[in-house]
This record gives C-alpha cells, sequence and structure tokens, in this order.
C-alpha cells in the first residue's frame, strides 16, 4: 500500500489476518477473494523470505490449501494477482552519496518458480547480469526500484523484487532490507556487475551507518 501510494505499480492484492476467517468465516473469505481477484494468484505470507509459505494458485479449489501453507509462517498472509513476465531483483545501495540502483538480476528458474528449492540447490536456476531488458525497460525499472526504496524509509541497502510484464511494466512485488550478500547471493552479482569490489561496499555501508546519530 506505501508503494502504490507512492505511484510504483503494485499487483492487485487483498490482506487477509488468520482471524478474519475466524470472524467473518472461511466461505464468505474466499467469495470475498472471487469478486476481487481472479485466478491465477500467488499466496504468500506477509512477511518473510525464501519463496517460503508462497503458492502460485492456477486453480480456485487449490487456494485454501495455499491459505494454510502461507499461515504456516505467519498471521498474516497476501493474496494477489499473478503477473506473469519477467523476474528481476535490484539491488540499491547508499555509502553517504544518496541511494543508487545497482545493475538488475534475472532470474530464470528452470522449473518456471523460483522456489526455496530454486533459490538454494545449486544448477536449478539461471541468473544474467545485467537483465535482458531493453535500456528504457531496464531504466524504468531501476526508477521503480529507488522509488519503493524511498517510499518505504530504507537505507543504506536494500533489494527491490520486480516482474516486468509483457508491455515492459515493472510491477513491484516486494523489498527486502537485509538481502542475501553470499557469494552466490543477488546483490553480490549486481555489485559485482556495476564494477564494485564487495569488501569496500560492505565497509562503506557499515561506516556511513555508524556515523549516523
Amino acid at each position: 500500500m506505501i508503494v502504490e501510494r507512492a505511484g510504483v505499480p503494485t499487483p492487485r492484492s487483498i490482506t487477509l489476518p488468520r482471524d478474519a476467517f475466524r470472524e467473518l468465516g472461511a466461505d464468505a473469505v474466499f467469495e470475498a477473494i472471487a469478486d476481487e481477484l481472479p485466478v491465477p494468484l500467488v499466496v504468500k505470507p506477509a512477511r518473510g523470505g525464501s519463496a517460503q509459505g508462497v503458492t502460485i494458485v492456477e486453480d480456485r479449489a487449490d487456494l485454501p490449501r495455499a491459505m494454510v501453507d502461507a499461515y504456516t509462517y505467519g498471521d498474516v498472509a497476501l493474496v494477489e494477482q499473478c503477473i506473469r513476465g519477467t523476474e528481476i531483483a535490484i539491488g540499491v545501495i547508499d555509502t553517504g552519496d544518496g541511494p543508487v540502483a545497482l545493475p538488475a538480476v534475472e532470474i530464470e528458474p528452470l522449473s518456471g518458480v523460483y522456489s526455496f528449492e530454486a533459490r538454494y540447490n545449486a544448477g536449478e536456476t539461471r541468473f544474467y547480469v545485467p537483465a535482458r531488458l531493453p535500456d528504457e525497460v531496464a531504466a524504468r525499472a531501476a526508477e521503480t526500484a529507488l522509488a519503493a526504496h524511498r517510499a518505504l524509509g530504507m537505507r543504506h541497502l536494500s533489494r527491490v523484487d520486480l516482474i516486468v510484464d509483457g508491455s515492459g511494466t515493472p510491477f513491484f512485488l516486494e523489498a527486502n532490507v537485509l538481502p542475501g550478500l553470499t557469494e552466490t547471493s543477488l546483490l553480490p552479482q549486481a555489485l559485482e556487475a556495476a564494477g564494485h569490489d564487495l569488501g569496500w561496499v560492505y565497509e562503506a555501508l557499515a561506516e556511513d551507518a555508524r556515523r549516523e546519530p
């Protein structure tokens, strides 16, 4: 909602606390979802990481199971429109001179879904840095990531995950305030593609944070 108010394209969505099912009844909740959002849908915990509890729902009959999976990881679930397109991640860093968007990392899971397994099993996902996007689309995606970073009040570093649809519109999916920093993580790949020395960047980020009151 915050990034949408900032003018960033986001998928249509419904936020559902677990208590909604007890207060309104499951039938009423599922009817409200059907009235608001067509399939395919994405169901995921409102907070978390590594795609845990995330389900792409192609058939409404699978929605109850998807809700249970999401609530396994938190008390609030997000049901949103499934945007098809190119999945990318854009790192944003600020070492003291203002936030800067790094080259987009394109994510191509061989299974078609960037699941927990696709993230952590070697060879199940291809990454392209920079992403295989037209220059104007890549620039638009970078501005989208910066707008989300600023709207959410993030500092120092973040990773913004986006889907670029067939028309070239980048849709905000989520923002990560503590992205992975291993050698195979997305943010370090982007830093290296931008020509940065990882050690220098991490030291500069720490020093900038230390100087703040």
